[in-house]
């Protein structure tokens, strides 16, 4: 079985980061509705914040030193209030998902950052909600549910938001 680990994005792998984020978005568009831009890519907003801010937590996801992916991860002021982090961004290969890399990932970020957590998705991106719903339950954590819209490029689109705490005792060891 694959074991993911995580590695911080730096200034230093920032193309690597640009690049696979360009993807992410690709797969995202088929929720957010976006279309590209004039070059062929997605209209990028300004992604170096997070490797320049130090409120910011960007890791790529690895498998034997391999970039399979990233998580995105923020801290106040980025986050809503009463919040401490947010997992703003997950992303997998294709070709990796299914095999518990998201959730490896996932739970490295947990035992580093410990405390109040929102998480949003699209509702439409049904497997980002599976992912979430079924981790959450397995670690046996209280969640709250909210619903919510937001508007991307003109389209109105439904959200779904969890809040839950994570504290390191429910999932050390």
């Amino acid at each position: 079985m694959m074991k993911a680990t995580i590695q911080q994005i730096t200034h230093t792998n920032k193309e690597q980061f640009e690049n696979l984020f360009n993807y992410y978005l690709y797969e995202l568009s088929a929720y957010s509705q976006e279309d590209i831009g004039t070059e062929g890519t997605f209209e990028m907003e300004d992604i170096s914040p997070y490797y320049r801010d130090g409120r910011l937590y960007p890791y790529f996801i690895t498998i034997n030193e391999k970039i399979v992916g990233f998580i995105l991860v923020t801290s106040p002021p980025y986050v809503a209030e009463a919040v401490d982090y947010s997992v703003q961004e997950l992303f997998v290969l294709p070709k990796y998902r299914g095999t518990n890399i998201a959730k490896d990932a996932v739970l490295q970020i947990f035992k580093l950052y410990s405390g109040r957590y929102e998480v949003g998705m699209f509702k439409s991106n049904l497997k980002a909600v599976k992912f979430w719903t079924k981790l959450i339950s397995a670690l046996e954590i209280p969640v709250s549910v909210e619903d919510g819209i937001v508007e991307i490029g003109g389209n109105v689109l439904q959200t779904s938001g969890m809040k839950f705490t994570v504290a390191c005792e429910s999932i050390c060891n």
